[in-house]
């Protein structure tokens, strides 16, 4: 009987033990596959918060970044506006400057009307440059420079021009009235001409010497450009024989050179015609670049400027 108790407590002593170790064996697989679980987790955590950091970092990056561009933007706005500035301010004085410039060209810049033939059978129109003084060989006190083939007749005949002062050259109607015959050619098959201005008689409009004095430009205080290069902006005065009145004035740049006739001529988008050919082409520097001379060439015209500084240099 005792046999069977002891036998019977060793055999629940046995299942005991054997439900303990199957729950120990299931707790400590549990709590592996916990660990495994956790150790991941953290693997995970450590991941996030990395790669937080590197995103944290480089949004940081691309923040100083920025301010360092907003910075360079907003000092180069400044830089920009003290160049506008400037550039305005400049560009009032250059206005200013050139407009002066003008008013001391202008009264000097003539149109010029002249017979076509001795048989008065047609005007041809341009423009001149009246200039007192000897600057050139043989040539004043007083003259007019235009281009030749302003003057010139289409039969050989003696040359007769209408010369109009304009001693304010925005009044179309208020001019004084001189004549020349014949012209003085600077060179053969170069087209530059000179004129001399004759007292007119008897006429309403006829100027005097003493008017004539006071419209020239002194000859010797007008310097010529020693350099006119591509892109040189250049104002060009006359009086065009269409659609004006009063003295034009247009602008363009220097373009091109070319050679015409053994002389050096200046290619200019400024527009030149028949009317203010002769007149005078300036620099903003206040030189006297050459002569606008009007070229027709085949079925095309073109804008010129006869290279006053290469020819008469």
């Amino acid at each position: 009987m005792e046999q069977d108790r002891n036998t019977l407590w060793f055999a629940v002593l046995v299942v005991i033990s054997l439900a303990t170790y199957g729950l120990y064996s299931e707790t400590r697989r549990s709590l592996l596959e916990t660990n495994e679980e956790l150790k991941k987790a953290q693997e995970e955590i450590a991941k996030i918060v990395s790669e937080k950091e590197v995103t944290i970092s480089a949004q940081q990056d691309l923040i100083s970044q920025q301010e360092d561009e907003l910075a360079e933007v907003k000092a180069s706005e400044e830089l920009l506006q003290r160049a506008v500035a400037a550039l305005q301010n400049t560009s009032g004085t250059s206005q200013l400057a050139l407009n002066n410039l003008l008013k001391g060209f202008a009264p000097s810049v003539v149109k010029l009307v002249c017979l076509r033939d001795s048989l008065t059978r047609g005007l041809q129109q341009g423009s001149g440059v009246l200039y007192k003084g000897t600057s050139i060989a043989g040539i004043g006190p007083y003259y007019v420079q235009t281009n030749l083939h302003v003057v010139e007749t289409e039969d050989g005949s003696q040359s007769q021009c209408v010369i109009a002062v304009y001693p304010d050259p925005e009044e179309a109607t208020s001019y004084l009235v001189y004549k020349s015959k014949g012209y003085k050619y600077y060179e053969k098959d170069i087209d530059l001409a000179f004129l001399e201005p004759i007292l007119v008689e008897e006429h309403s409009r006829a100027g005097t010497m003493a008017q004539l004095e006071a419209a020239a430009r002194d000859s010797a205080t007008t310097s010529l450009c020693n350099v006119a290069s591509i892109g040189d902006h250049i104002t060009i005065l006359g009086y065009p024989s269409v659609g004006g009145d009063t003295l034009t004035v247009t602008d363009g740049i220097v373009s091109g050179f070319e050679f015409r006739g053994g002389a050096r001529y200046i290619k200019t988008s400024a527009k030149i015609d028949q009317g203010n050919s002769g007149g005078v082409a300036i620099k903003d520097s206040g030189c006297v670049v050459g002569i606008p001379t009007y070229v027709q060439a085949q079925i095309e015209s073109l804008g010129r400027i006869l290279d006053l500084n290469d020819l008469l240099n």
